[in-house]
């Protein structure tokens, strides 16, 4: 009988010898511009501004998405 390991070997070699790890760093301002809503912007990988709102169900005026649909969004990608 075997068992298996509960922390199974990698079948690939993420860090190869004298390779680098790598990493991103996103660097953004966010203005709060009321009633939920929110600009966010950034100069660091180009030059984006993005708006982000909640509905008006909750507070907010729904001219924008709402941050969750985003982060839905950015699975997706």
């Amino acid at each position: 009988m075997t068992t298996s390991s509960s922390h199974p070997e990698p079948n690939y070699d993420p860090f190869p010898p004298g390779g680098s790890h790598r990493s991103m760093v996103i660097e953004m301002d966010v203005e709060d511009m009321g009633s939920m809503l929110r600009r966010g912007f950034t100069t660091s990988h180009g030059d984006f501004t993005i708006y982000c709102d909640e509905p008006a169900a909750i507070g907010g005026n729904g001219t924008a998405p709402a941050p969750l649909h985003y982060f839905a969004a950015s699975i997706l990608f």
